[in-house]
């Protein structure tokens, strides 16, 4: 057996829901499988201590192993619904774990409601995060340095990763994976597990998750406008205006919050969108493009290009070579 590429740590602790640590897991364990000769993950189920853990649906486990000086390039924190005092006053010693290995250079995952681990141990004061939707309030008065994202899916902020619900979670986990193993693994371990395409795609959100790393709340204001709405036209007077901007200090503290003019940002969430439809459907690119919000074919694949080096077509080939002949295709791309 070669070894693996990445080393992968799921945390689990009393109270930890198996779901979303064997959601993972299997993920992980389907990207090896699909490169039997080129591992790319070696997974442990990682506990603070020897004793056993009850996981939340009753079930007693033993981890793979214990925290200690083992690095990891990724850490997933299992979702938790319970007492968040009484859980961290059982593992004392795992919020200082976390922060030193995220030191080392290890992405952090926290699903759902385990993202309270992360800010429990320091990481993520001054950073961006959200969680599952119950706990958000909880964690405004517990962590009050943590900038709570209610309305988003899914948050990247500095090799942290959090989200808000199961569909969400999976989001993130496939996220992930094309992060360490390439979209063409995470496009068809999607298509795998019968992932819905007529579901809004979160991934968007965190595609550009860099672009939100900043405090200025009206131009938030703005990006989840924009989050919501990309696919409509624009008219950067009308959006400006709900914000209590003129059109020149918008597009101003716009570029200068996220580095990116209003214009382009919205071409990337189209962008986004559209990669997303290309890998999962056989709908026309014709088809796409249009739904993603541009009136022509053409206009849609320089974008695309733009941004991606690739023309819409070349993209789905590469992700789906057997889609490559499907005949409501359009050719002119």
């Amino acid at each position: 057996m070669p070894e693996a590429k990445w080393r992968v740590a799921l945390l689990i602790f009393n109270g930890a829901w198996a779901s979303t640590v064997y959601g993972s897991l299997e993920l992980f364990h389907s990207a090896n499988l699909r490169q039997p000769q080129d591992q790319q993950f070696h997974c442990d189920l990682l506990s603070a201590d020897h004793k056993p853990v009850q996981l939340y649906g009753g079930h007693s486990i033993h981890g793979d192993s214990i925290i200690g000086e083992q690095a990891y390039d990724l850490i997933m924190l299992a979702h938790y619904w319970g007492d968040f005092e009484e859980v961290t006053q059982q593992y004392p010693n795992i919020p200082a774990w976390i922060a030193k290995q995220h030191a080392q250079g290890a992405r952090i995952a926290g699903i759902n409601s385990g993202i309270f681990w992360a800010a429990e141990s320091g990481i993520l004061n001054g950073g961006r995060a959200t969680a599952y939707w119950r706990h958000l309030r909880e964690f405004e008065q517990r962590y009050p340095d943590v900038q709570w994202q209610a309305n988003q899916a899914s948050v990247e902020h500095q090799g942290i990763y959090s989200s808000n619900g199961q569909n969400a979670s999976m989001d993130l986990s496939l996220h992930l994976l094309e992060k360490f193993c390439g979209a063409s693994i995470a496009a068809g371990l999607a298509r795998d597990i019968t992932f819905d395409s007529r579901r809004i795609y979160d991934l968007n959100l965190i595609n550009i998750a860099g672009f939100r790393q900043h405090r200025d709340l009206g131009i938030h204001k703005a990006q989840d406008w924009l989050d919501e709405y990309f696919t409509e036209s624009l008219e950067l007077q009308h959006l400006a205006k709900q914000i209590g901007m003129s059109k020149r200090t918008f597009i101003r503290r716009f570029q200068k919050a996220t580095g990116e003019l209003p214009s382009r940002y919205l071409q990337r969430l189209r962008v986004e969108a559209a990669k997303h439809r290309l890998a999962n459907t056989e709908d026309s690119i014709k088809t796409i493009g249009m739904d993603v919000g541009y009136r022509d074919i053409s206009s849609f694949s320089k974008v695309f290009k733009s941004l991606t080096d690739v023309t819409p077509r070349e993209f789905r080939r590469r992700l789906r070579p057997a889609a490559a002949g499907v005949r409501n295709i359009s050719k002119s791309d």
